[in-house]
Parts: C-alpha cells; sequence; structure tokens
C-alpha cells in the first residue's frame, strides 16, 4: 500500500492497447475490467428511464425538460395547489415557471387528476424512502409508512390506468420493504405487481423489491436468482442487483438450480464470472457452453483481454523499456495468454460465436502479446472481411499496427513513411474535448473516447520510442517521446520522465548535438520533419541542454560555447559558496547566469594549468564541482530533477556525467590539492574535511552498513585529526560531525 503520491487513473495505471468498448454491449460498461474501481463505468441511468416513460405516457404534450423538473423538483404542496387549482376551480399560486411549465398546462387542460394524484403520492413516499445524503441513513416512521403503504393500495384499487397502477404497486412494496414488513412486502408484490404484465423499469424495481424482502426472510438462492433476472432484463438496475446476489450469499450452483433455461444459466454465470479480478477464462467457457450468443459473452473476453495487458503485457513492456518490471503488483504467466488465445481460436472454430472477427482480432493481439507475430498476421487476415463495424476495423489497425512496428529488424526510412500515414490517422482518432481528469467523474463516452488517446500514448512510449532505443537511435527515440507527451501526459507512472528530462538528463553531449543538426537541418524526410514539428523544444533549448550536459562532464570551454550561442536560462547564487552540510537548494534570486559560472570555471582551470592558482583558487574550483553534483546547492546548473532516494553506485564510475555527479571524484581532488598547498591551518583544515565529505560520496561496499563504511574508510580524517586537529575548525566539526567523531574513537580503541 502507497502512503503518498498520485492517485492512480483506475482507465490508464497500465499498458493497453485493447478498446474496452469494443464488445458494443450498451448497458454493460460498468462490468468491464479495472483493477482500481469496482465498477468500471456508469450504467445507464434509472433517472433517464423513468422520464423517458413518462414522455411517452403523456404523448409528447409536455417537453423532456419540463417533465424533469416536475417530476423531480416541485414540492408536494405545489402539486397540492395545482390539483386543488383543477378539482375545485381556486387561484393557482405558484410562480410563473411552474405555470408555463408545459406539464403543468396539460394538467390543466386535461384535467388527469389520477396522474396528478399519484404524483403528490409519490412525494409523499420520498421522504421515507431515502436519506438526506449518501452517507446518512434514513430514519423510518414505520407508522407512518404502513399508513401510506395501505393508502397506496387503496389508490391502486381505483386507479383506472394500468401504467399508473403499475407505479403504485412499487411505492406500496418499496414502503413496506423499507418498514421492514419483508411479508407485506412480498403480498404486495403478489398481490398488485404479479398480475400486471410489463417490461418497464417500475417493473423490474419491483420485482428487485420482492428479490430483496426474500433475501431478507432467508429465500437466499431465490432471491439470487430474482435478481439475476433484474441484472439481464434492467440496464439501470444492474449494479443494484449484482451487488445483491452478492450480499444473498447463495452458491453459484443453488442459483443456476433455480433457471428455468440455459439462457438464465448463463446470465448466472456471467454474474459469478465478473467477480474475478484474476484471470478466470473458464466463465467465457461455462457461458458459450450454455448460451453462445449471449451479450456477456463478448463483456467476459474484454475483462481477460485487459487483465493481460494488466498483468502480463504491461510488465513485458516496461521490461524491455526500462530493463525492470518496476512497481506493478499484477505478474501474470505467459501460458495465461495461450491458455485464452486457444480458447477464443476453438470458440471461432464451433462456429456459433455472434461476431468471429471480434474474437479473430482478440486472438492476433493475444498473439501479439506473445510475440508471434506470424501467428497475428495470419488471424488478422481471417478476420479482415468480417470486421466490419468502426470500433473494430480500428482495433484491427491497431494490432496490425503494433505487429508491423514489432516485427521490424530496423526501423528505417522506408518504414517512417509508413509509420507517419499511421500516426497522422491516430492524430484523427484524438479526443481534444474530453477532460483529462474525466477519471475523476467518468461517464461512458469520454471513456470510450480518450481509449484512442490513452493507447496512442502508450504506442509511441513503449512501443515506437523502444524500438528506438533498442537499434541505438536516442535521436529519434526523443523526438517520439515528446510526440507523447504531447499526446497525453501520464497521471500515474513510476518510471515517467518526460521528454524535455530525457533530453536535458539522459542523452549525451553527441547525441544532443545530433539532434540541434537535425532541427536545423533543411532537408528533412516527410517523417523528420513531422517529428520535429510536433517537438516540444526550440533549437535555444536544446543547445542550452548540451551546454549543460558538458557542464555534468565538467567540459567548462564547450559548455562556456554553447551557453554563448544559445543562451542561458537558469541562475544561482550560491554555486561557489561552500557546504558543509548536504542539500538544501540554492533559493537566491539573485545569482550568476550557467554561462559566468562556465566562464569562471573555465578560467579557474587556466590558471592552475599555468600554475598560478592558490590554495583559495583550488578550493573555489572544487566548490563550483561540488555544488553541481548531486548532494550540492546548485545541482540545477547540472541535472533537472534530483531523485531523494538515488546514490552512488560503482555501474556509474562507466557513466561520463553520473561517475562525477555522484561521486564528486574530481571535487575530492581539488580540495586536497587546496589542502597540500595550504598555509593557513584553518584553511587546511576545512580544505581536507570537505575532501573527506567528498570521499564519502563515492565509499561503497555492498557487505557493510553505510554509516560504519563512512566512519571507518574515509580517507582523509586521519590527515585532518593529526594535522589540523588543533584548529578551531576542527574542534567546530568534531562536535558536529558524528562520522568524524566516530572515525577518532574507533582509532583510540
Amino acid at each position: 500500500m502507497l502512503s503518498c503520491g498520485p492517485e492512480p487513473d483506475p482507465y490508464d495505471y497500465y499498458i493497453g492497447f485493447y478498446n474496452p468498448s469494443l464488445p458494443a454491449r450498451d448497458g454493460f460498461e460498468p462490468f468491464y475490467y479495472t483493477g482500481l474501481a469496482e465498477y468500471y463505468g456508469s450504467e445507464v441511468a434509472e433517472e433517464d428511464i423513468n422520464l423517458r416513460d413518462w414522455h411517452a405516457f403523456f404523448s409528447g404534450r409536455a417537453t423532456a425538460k419540463d417533465i424533469r423538473e416536475f417530476v423531480y423538483t416541485y414540492a408536494h404542496p405545489q402539486m397540492t395547489a395545482l390539483y386543488n387549482h383543477i378539482e375545485k376551480g381556486s387561484p393557482l399560486e405558484a410562480p410563473d415557471s411552474v405555470r408555463k411549465n408545459t406539464l403543468t398546462q396539460y394538467f390543466i387542460s386535461s384535467k388527469d387528476r389520477e396522474t396528478l394524484g399519484y404524483l403528490m403520492y409519490a412525494k409523499q413516499c420520498e421522504a421515507h424512502t431515502g436519506g438526506k445524503d449518501s452517507w446518512e441513513a434514513p430514519v423510518r416512521d414505520s407508522a407512518t409508512m404502513l399508513r401510506l403503504s395501505r393508502n397506496g393500495m387503496q389508490l391502486y384499487k381505483a386507479c383506472k390506468d394500468e401504467r399508473i397502477r403499475e407505479r403504485y404497486a412499487f411505492q406500496a412494496t418499496r414502503l413496506a420493504h423499507y418498514g421492514r414488513n419483508y411479508a407485506q412486502a412480498l403480498q404486495y408484490y403478489d398481490s398488485l405487481a404479479a398480475p400486471i404484465r410489463s417490461t418497464s423499469l417500475m417493473h423490474y424495481k419491483t420485482l428487485a423489491l420482492k428479490a430483496g424482502a426474500l433475501m431478507r426472510t432467508g429465500a437466499r438462492a431465490q432471491s439470487a436468482y430474482i435478481f439475476s433476472r433484474v441484472f439481464e432484463l434492467a440496464p439501470s438496475q444492474r449494479q443494484m442487483a449484482f451487488l445483491n446476489v452478492r450480499w444473498a450469499g447463495a452458491t453459484e450452483q443453488q442459483v443456476l438450480d433455480l433457471c428455468k433455461n440455459n439462457e438464465e444459466k448463463a446470465t448466472v454465470a456471467a454474474m459469478f464470472a465478473f467477480r474475478y479480478y484474476e484471470p478466470y477464462p473458464e466463465g467465457i467457457r461455462k457461458i458459450y457452453g450454455l448460451h453462445p450468443q449471449s451479450p456477456m459473452l463478448n463483456v467476459l473476453l474484454e475483462r481477460e483481454i485487459t487483465k493481460l495487458e494488466d498483468g502480463y503485457l504491461h510488465n513485458r513492456l516496461t521490461l524491455e523499456r526500462y530493463g525492470s518490471a518496476g512497481y506493478h503488483y499484477a505478474d501474470v504467466p505467459g501460458s495465461e495468454v495461450l491458455e485464452l488465445q486457444r480458447l477464443a481460436d476453438s470458440l471461432v472454430a464451433g462456429g456459433r460465436v455472434k461476431e468471429p472477427a471480434l474474437w479473430q482480432v482478440s486472438s492476433a493481439y493475444l498473439s501479439y502479446m506473445l510475440k508471434d507475430y506470424a501467428a497475428a498476421r495470419q488471424k488478422l487476415m481471417a478476420a479482415k472481411a468480417g470486421a466490419g463495424r468502426p470500433a473494430l476495423q480500428d482495433q484491427w489497425e491497431i494490432v496490425r499496427l503494433l505487429v508491423t512496428v514489432s516485427e521490424q529488424p530496423r526501423i528505417g526510412r522506408d518504414f517512417e513513411a509508413e509509420l507517419l500515414e499511421s500516426f497522422k490517422w491516430l492524430d484523427s482518432r484524438l479526443d481534444t474535448a474530453t477532460r483529462k481528469d474525466y477519471y475523476l467523474s467518468p461517464d461512458n463516452q469520454s471513456i470510450n473516447r480518450n481509449f484512442y488517446t490513452v493507447m496512442y500514448r502508450n504506442l509511441l512510449d513503449y512501443v515506437v520510442a523502444t524500438r528506438y532505443q533498442q537499434q541505438g537511435d536516442i535521436n529519434r527515440m526523443a523526438l517520439v517521446l515528446s510526440k507523447r507527451d504531447k499526446v497525453l501526459p501520464y497521471s500515474f507512472n513510476f518510471n515517467y520522465v518526460s521528454a524535455t528530462d530525457f533530453v536535458k538528463d539522459s542523452m549525451q553531449a553527441g547525441q544532443l548535438e545530433n539532434l540541434y543538426s537535425l532541427l536545423q537541418q533543411k532537408k528533412k524526410t516527410p517523417f523528420e520533419q513531422y517529428l520535429c514539428r510536433e517537438f516540444g523544444m526550440t533549437e535555444n533549448q536544446v543547445g542550452e541542454a548540451i551546454a549543460i550536459n558538458y557542464v555534468r562532464q565538467h567540459d567548462f570551454a564547450n559548455a562556456v560555447n554553447w551557453f554563448k550561442k544559445s543562451g542561458s536560462s537558469l541562475s544561482a547564487g550560491m554555486a561557489f559558496t561552500e557546504q558543509l552540510e548536504d542539500f538544501g537548494l540554492d533559493t537566491t534570486e539573485a545569482g550568476i547566469s550557467q554561462l559566468e559560472y562556465a566562464a569562471t570555471m573555465l578560467d579557474l582551470e587556466k590558471k592552475m594549468k599555468k600554475g598560478k592558482a592558490a590554495a583559495e583558487d583550488y578550493y573555489k574550483y572544487a566548490t563550483g564541482l561540488f555544488s553541481i553534483s548531486y548532494y550540492g546547492h546548485s545541482y540545477h546548473f547540472s541535472a533537472t530533477y534530483r531523485p531523494s532516494t538515488r546514490w552512488y553506485q560503482p555501474g556509474y564510475d562507466g557513466h561520463p556525467g553520473l561517475k562525477q555527479y555522484f561521486g564528486c571524484y574530481r571535487a575530492e581532488e581539488y580540495y586536497k590539492k587546496a589542502a597540500d598547498v595550504a598555509q593557513n591551518p584553518e584553511f587546511k583544515a576545512r580544505s581536507l574535511y570537505m575532501a573527506a565529505r567528498c570521499a564519502q560520496k563515492h565509499l561503497y561496499d555492498p557487505n557493510r552498513d553505510w554509516y560504519d563504511l563512512a566512519s571507518e574508510k574515509n580517507p582523509h580524517f586521519r590527515q585532518l585529526i593529526n594535522d589540523c586537529g588543533h584548529t578551531a575548525f576542527y574542534k567546530e566539526t568534531f562536535d558536529r560531525c558524528s562520522y568524524l567523531r566516530d572515525f577518532y574513537y574507533m582509532g583510540k580503541r
């Protein structure tokens, strides 16, 4: 469990290229897969269905907007005033908004007191069937609820319109249920609701109340069975029904035993399969055996493939990109991918799946996951003719693109022309209107539209950029990463480094100079023109990055030349201020520029080379080097980002930038030179102590505790004690530095 950090986006926390909405089964969006949310999308809104039913009831004589306002916002006194106006002719005391409402006008002209009376009754019931908010349990007045439910039964008997009677049956049953009179609720359902043959929302809501009452009275399997019927037939009630089947606690087999046919059994099997967050192809196998045309079969296929993206493909691609899978809690073996693929192929061969092309494209994607590109192409060709609907055509093209990029021995100019067309096609699919934080309040359309944006970014990062990285073309890699950042930044990725930071911190001077030349080049291929146009840095910014890279390598002559050419945007007020303790940022508003810093370091080098340097010159030069190290307060002169947990490792010694940045070898060397020529004992003590601090940075022994190593093995502490033990600086430092004290006392033992 993480204790801090950004909240993961439940639709973008792993690498995926499979469109979750591909099953195209409206009403099942909540049951697509994500491992970080209880439900994936939002279900069909109950309010919308109810208002649609009311709109049909009033035969278009009131607008949908006015019906919504009347039914959901008008209070009982307003409706009572309207009723009295119609029945008794009393003046209608109401605001103009109420008078002009088209439903108000309908009631006045039609004098439909029966329907208006129901709406008044429903308003009375509302006070007893819901809390003030979702966190507060409603206070139940059982006596009033009993009176209202009996009143509802009487109104039901007097009502002539069956559609309104159905609503009275719902209200009466709900009042009894919420009043914990479950036997009465069952009686109301049987006597009031059951005789009405309907497929309306009210019918299924009342049926769900019966299922709930059965659960409360101990008939758990029967309750789960009825909830499964509601789940299948009422899209707006699916989350409620799914949750209640779990609460019922009946086993899958107990519910299956109550089903009347295989279609009903397929629904029950799917509901139990939706509970699995680990790979569960058995769910697909069960449902196919019961009902090959089940609309839930494709939903389960999506779930299983997305689980494999989460648990298998993410780790595989991250390993190829970064050399390790990094932090990811899912770890699924490739055998799970192969098992699902074989199952999909067998169902297509069986000839009974409703949309074979969907399963063939999905199988091709699984072949891509397994790096079986020949098989993937074969399956794509088999699916091509049947991939008729646009979303499936797009998925076909995405899989083809993944396979084509991955099977290239090397991405050369000829293939880049083909790749450019794919990029332009993906650009046309980007949704620039959807909020980037859409996942905080998801709706199905925005989630589905955003798939192309997330998928495109993943393709650029973990497929195309990885291929350029593998073939050593770091310039192209940087350009592709910049396009990635333009498409969509990551909301949650431990490995993420922006393209700008990658250019500044990870590329070498020679690579950067090649990139600079490409940006300036007049004749570019169309692919190069596209990437350079999308690149997020100017030529001067790249030139400044080159200069900073030379600073990191302590090549101050080249740094000065590039700073003069491209400019320097950063300043530091403490670049030549000694640092007796680690960390602390340089927050001085006024200071020297990068150019001035590099020029000063270059002048000091010339002075030392001529043999005219004093101890203070060596010390200043060493301080300038230490300040731009990982531990220095002016580190920003040589690096963009300083992580808090990354320390020296021997492997850094082979890297021209990291060796000095983490190891401080040259800073140590010049502090020691300052100590060797120092005439003032206090200055010598200070120089030796700073040399010791630098040496401490690259002490390393995997078998030793670092503190003990730094206390025992520092090569400069002995001279500091012997030569400078009498100085005021030494005495002050002895009290402050536990490493020095421990070294001293261990020498005494």
